[in-house]
């Protein structure tokens, strides 16, 4: 790989591991788990998950990308073939790859839905906005061409940006969407936390309540922090392959962890002080807390117009910086074989993501009574990528990496001191290994 797909300087692979991982996951999903799961014991759980589960996974798919310089697919087979393993293991980034395209195309609609509402101002002097509001969404869901024109919209901008290339699309717009997130984030949540209950959430989020801990809160913390990091899809082994040679893989994956986690604990401070100031929202109203009840309370607060419109871009910002690094390690792939060029392998792969999309729409609508062993197509599509390929593709690298690569390779490749090192395989080896056949197991049964 010639040194124009290598990322100049440690802020761009920092910037687009960390908005990789930062997406509906934080800003969506872990306000609603948290609601739904016992507050700040899930969130304990969930830290520590962080660490001892997410943190080794994501250093090892970091080493392979770093060590191959080449798409997934290809890295592995470089390492395979240094180090006299099975050739197979390349399949481990098939089923990344494909399992990325198969969460960009439901993940473009949920997106798309939340860019809709950039534009959505809800009229002046509503005697019940609840009722406007569940009947735009109902609306919104149930027609199939404005959720295509949404999702079309999003796959757009997705497609835009990987299709001008590594450093000029990627890697320019991360350091421009990553900055603005954070600074949205902090000004939604200062907003939040001065018209809102900030006392009840700080309690709520920080102050445990052990008793609330059960079996299935702590797998549901497992599973949030395996998934939250975008690990087992080979985004985080594609933009490895960018990482700067001299950059750090360990302080760098404490800081991708660090900035994931910020914006989660942040999500939760821009919603539920909003949502506990308002005796008509439920903390554990679930997905539809954001599309339905936040407009609601927004549009009852001073400036909450205006604060309604800055929190999905918020959402939509950081919903982009996860759907590019989805369509990037196929894209790398079928690129390194130089037979059509990178602008027209994103427009094939756009328009196959795009048309797979149709399936999740017609879910909402004309398709929602079909279903396949109880699913409707959206739902069978998530359970087949967050439930299967994800956690298969996060065990198999940390069995790679724990168990069958030298001892020697990896503490010249990771670069830690001893005892981190021993730490590091500890982890990786038993704990995440074994976490993960859990959160698997857990997910299906």
């Amino acid at each position: 790989m010639s040194d124009i797909k290598i990322w100049k300087g440690n802020s761009t692979f920092i910037l687009a591991a960390a908005g990789s991982a930062v997406g509906l996951g934080n800003i969506w999903k872990f306000p609603y788990m948290v609601g739904s799961n016992g507050g700040s014991a899930f969130v304990i759980v969930y830290l520590i998950c962080i660490l001892v589960i997410g943190l080794p996974v994501m250093a090892s798919e970091i080493l392979i990308g770093k060590y191959g310089r080449k798409s997934p697919i290809n890295s592995l087979k470089k390492l395979s073939k240094d180090l006299n393993l099975n050739k197979n293991w390349y399949f481990l980034g098939v089923l990344g790859a494909i399992a990325g395209l198969l969460i960009l195309s439901y993940y473009s609609v949920f997106a798309g839905m939340a860019f809709s509402y950039i534009f959505k101002i809800f009229p002046s002097g509503l005697e019940n906005p609840s009722n406007y509001s569940s009947n735009y969404f109902g609306s919104l869901s149930s027609s199939p061409v404005i959720l295509i024109f949404w999702h079309s919209i999003f796959l757009f901008f997705t497609c835009l940006i990987v299709g001008f290339g590594v450093v000029k699309g990627i890697g320019r717009s991360v350091n421009i969407l990553m900055p603005f997130l954070f600074i949205f984030l902090l000004a939604v949540s200062a907003y939040s936390a001065y018209v809102g209950d900030l006392k009840s959430t700080l309690n709520f989020l920080f102050f445990p309540n052990f008793s609330a801990l059960t079996p299935e809160v702590i797998l549901s913390a497992m599973g949030q922090a395996f998934f939250s990091l975008s690990i087992g899809m080979g985004a985080i082994m594609a933009y490895g392959a960018y990482m700067p040679e001299k950059q750090v893989i360990g302080k760098t994956v404490l800081t991708i962890i660090f900035l994931d986690t910020f914006v989660a604990i942040a999500a939760g401070i821009a919603i539920f002080p909003i949502v506990f100031s308002n005796e008509y929202l439920e903390i554990s109203a679930g997905p539809g807390l954001i599309f339905e009840t936040l407009p609601v309370a927004f549009y009852s607060l001073p400036f909450g117009e205006l604060f309604s419109i800055i929190f999905f871009i918020l959402i939509s910002i950081a919903a982009l910086s996860s759907s590019i690094s989805l369509l990037e390690p196929f894209t790398a792939w079928i690129e390194e074989r130089k037979i059509i060029k990178r602008k027209i392998i994103v427009l094939l792969l756009g328009l196959s993501t795009w048309i797979l999309g149709l399936g999740s729409i017609f879910s909402f609508n004309i398709w929602s009574e079909i279903t396949f062993l109880g699913l409707n197509f959206l739902e069978l599509l998530d359970y087949l990528t967050n439930n299967i390929m994800l956690p298969l593709g996060g065990f198999l690298v940390a069995i790679l990496v724990g168990w069958l690569i030298s001892e020697d390779f990896l503490q010249k490749n990771i670069k830690m001191n001893h005892l981190q090192f021993s730490v590091f395989k500890f982890f990786l080896k038993y704990v995440s290994a074994g976490s993960i056949v859990l959160i698997f197991f857990y997910s299906v049964l």
